[in-house]
């Protein structure tokens, strides 16, 4: 029987104040000055100088999230380790919406080819890959995520792409993103080549932040 009908935002943080009284696991994170976060039941928006994330965590029963002056509690009524688990999982993702408002995150990917050289441009919400292997049709990737930032830096003095640079607020987003990018490039079928002599695709090289490239 779900135990969450027993407990209210108030009895949560009577219960964090007095823990042997009701059990209860909480986690709490600061918000840092300059951020701005809205709590609206288990949907969580973030706001800072880098842009803004939202993330609904209404499919996780058993949990509180819980917006007092300048920090959040994401608590739960239960001690079982399967309770546990998402309550870590949901304090780690505000986190990480909290520092990606401040710093973006970044991935980078350098393009090798070594048989026909690759075209790589931003169309929209896709990043267009063209002439891989030879092959006359486009891979279109989807970037995943309103405020993913795509950059391709070119080869010095050509229009050879180098570099895809993915960027943004919400690590989730970037993280797909680049996850799209790299499954794209995997040789299927018709296309499929021997990987240790066949290196050509978009790889992944570097994950950073902000401010550490």
């Amino acid at each position: 029987m779900s135990l969450e009908p027993l407990f209210d935002e108030k009895a949560v943080l009577e219960a964090i104040k007095n823990p042997w009284i009701i059990g209860i696991d909480y986690e709490e994170i600061p918000i840092p000055k300059g951020v701005k976060v809205t709590v609206e039941g288990k949907k969580v928006r973030v706001e800072g100088p880098k842009g803004r994330v939202e993330k609904d965590f209404s499919h996780i029963k058993e949990l509180y999230i819980i917006h007092m002056g300048d920090k959040i509690i994401v608590a739960t009524p239960a001690k079982k380790d399967k309770q546990i688990k998402p309550l870590g999982t949901v304090a780690t993702k505000i986190k990480k919406m909290i520092e990606g408002v401040q710093r973006w995150f970044i991935y980078k990917h350098k393009v090798v080819y070594a048989h026909f050289p690759i075209r790589v441009r931003v169309e929209g919400r896709y990043i267009i890959i063209e002439n891989f292997y030879g092959r006359k049709d486009k891979i279109k990737v989807p970037i995943v995520g309103d405020q993913t930032v795509v950059e391709v830096t070119l080869q010095p003095g050509s229009d050879i792409p180098d570099e895809v640079i993915i960027k943004g607020p919400d690590l989730e987003a970037v993280s797909q993103t680049s996850a799209n990018l790299h499954e794209a490039c995997k040789l299927r079928g018709k296309f499929k080549k021997d990987p240790r002599v066949f290196q050509d695709g978009v790889w992944r090289y570097m994950v950073t932040r902000e401010g550490e490239e």
